[in-house]
């Protein structure tokens, strides 16, 4: 059984997709430096925003998975240590590709100036606007880039909070499962405790009885031995010993 349990878990190893393949795959197709175009660095932050969003997808597929394993807060930490590296390999491609743009805007304020102060207020100004709308567009990447990361972040606190909740029930039902066995036996030696109990009320009626017989026997043969005038052997009463604990108990007199 442990044998299969173990193989069911590494099958569904085996299908996890590895948290580092995002953060591999984006520095192969961006070396930093390539990162020498507004373009590429603006496609480059776009598809920042989309590994970072995948690595938080498959760690939290990891997470979700070290549940179904023996060692759990093992596999917790490994999967915490596999997301920091994925995150810190994809930090530099975000870090030079917003350094090229804010350079690239620099260059273009200068430049914006220069024609201004050479006399081409219009042209000066178009750049401008070209320059401005451009930024406009950048911040709103990193907006939206922002709102998936929020949105995966939400999704993991989510699914963290089912998996600590299907913890605690089930530590509960464990619980709730020796309280019931704890009260049975309790109540198995009571039960144990009366019947022993009886059979002893039992066994001293019994005695009683048979004493109260035997009473009446002697004085009925000292009767018949005073009318006679021939004396009578007294007859030892008979009394049954109680019978051994745990046996079945005794029909009452």
């Amino acid at each position: 059984m442990l044998l299969a349990l173990s193989a069911g878990v590494q099958a569904a190893d085996a299908e996890l997709k590895p948290v580092a393949e995002p953060a591999a795959e984006l520095n192969a197709r961006y070396p930093l430096e390539t990162l020498n175009s507004v373009e590429t660095a603006n496609r480059a932050l776009t598809d920042v925003a989309n590994a970072k969003a995948e690595v938080e997808a498959r760690d939290l597929e990891q997470r979700r998975a070290c549940y179904a394993k023996f060692f759990v807060n093992n596999c917790l930490d490994t999967a915490k240590e596999q997301r920091r590296l994925a995150m810190k390999a994809i930090r530099p491609i975000d870090i030079t590709a917003n350094a090229f743009l804010r350079k690239d805007r620099a260059d273009e304020r200068d430049k914006a100036l220069e024609v201004h102060n050479a006399g081409q207020p219009a042209e000066a100004a178009q750049k401008a606007q070209d320059q401005k709308e451009k930024e406009l567009s950048n911040a709103d990447k990193v907006r939206q880039g922002a709102a998936k990361e929020k949105e995966v972040a939400s999704h993991t606190r989510k699914h963290l909070g089912e998996a600590d909740k299907r913890v605690a029930d089930h530590n509960a039902k464990v619980k709730k499962a020796q309280q019931d066995e704890a009260a049975k036996a309790s109540q198995r030696a009571a039960n144990v405790a009366a019947f022993e109990k009886k059979a002893q009320d039992s066994a001293a009626r019994q005695r009683e009885v048979a004493a109260n017989k035997a009473a009446k026997a002697k004085d009925l043969a000292n009767k018949k031995a005073a009318e006679t005038g021939v004396p009578v052997a007294p007859v030892a009463p008979a009394v049954k010993s109680p019978p051994p604990a745990g046996a079945a108990p005794a029909s009452a007199p």
